[in-house]
């Protein structure tokens, strides 16, 4: 297991990998994750995921020392996680036109035709490494190498709720209306995070996501049984 220690102060430590995004990287840090939160559960405050980082807060005062007999006892445990539960969410989002206000850009600055994005987009199941940004926002791993497209320099003020977007090698889904610097193919119709739900979202880190392409007709429809409270996630 190849992890480092860096302690910020004495009651914030951060324990990093190499950074990748990858799915045997997620599985180091979800089982670290596990032997922390058994084994020293009155000692922390919180602990946060990132796509190769725990940012550990802690009730008391740590040391260098200390922090380096932390590390060994990790390294020596062999730490593995049994393989995981993990769900496959299917996300329904309209692409292009009024929904993916940034498809024609990419597909200018990628040389595809704007169906060869939606289907580069949608073809492959996404890996949901961690919640952050915003409450509810997805970052997920898995973007098609050839999609892999630089930020915006000027970040856009207001993206929509629902919009599916690309920035860097990562795509993901703004859960509510924010600013915004990533590029923008399409919308989900149905919410991502509700804070009266118990979770307030569906899809744990670990699950996987999968995207599917639908007309503006079903966009619609779907957004309709949203507000209805008809609309029920589904998974396999």
């Amino acid at each position: 297991m190849d992890i480092r220690f860096n302690l910020i102060n004495s009651k914030l430590l951060e324990i990093s990998w190499p950074k990748d995004i990858s799915p045997l990287i997620l599985e180091e840090m979800m089982a670290v994750k596990g032997y922390l939160e058994k084994e020293y559960a009155d000692g922390i405050k919180e602990i946060r995921m990132g796509y190769h980082c725990l940012s550990l807060k802690l009730q008391l005062d740590i040391n260098e020392k200390e922090v380096s007999e932390l590390l060994e006892e990790i390294e020596s445990k062999g730490l593995k996680i049994d393989t995981p539960s993990s769900k496959l969410w299917t996300i329904p989002v309209c692409y292009g036109g009024e929904f993916g206000i940034d498809l024609l850009k990419l597909s200018k600055f990628h040389g595809l035709e704007p169906e060869e994005i939606i289907q580069l987009h949608s073809d492959p199941e996404y890996l949901l490494y961690f919640y952050g940004f915003l409450p509810g926002f997805m970052y997920l791993g898995g973007l098609n190498e050839r999609l892999t497209t630089p930020r915006k320099s000027s970040p856009d003020r207001s993206v929509p709720a629902g919009s599916v977007a690309i920035g860097g090698k990562q795509t993901g889904i703004y859960p509510c209306e924010s600013p915004g610097g990533w590029h923008v193919v399409g919308v989900c119709p149905i919410p991502l995070f509700d804070i009266h739900q118990d979770p307030p979202v569906m899809a744990k880190v670990n699950d996987r996501v999968k995207f599917r392409s639908i007309e503006k007709e079903e966009y619609l429809e779907l957004k309709e049984k949203s507000k209805t409270g008809k609309y029920q996630w589904q998974h396999d």
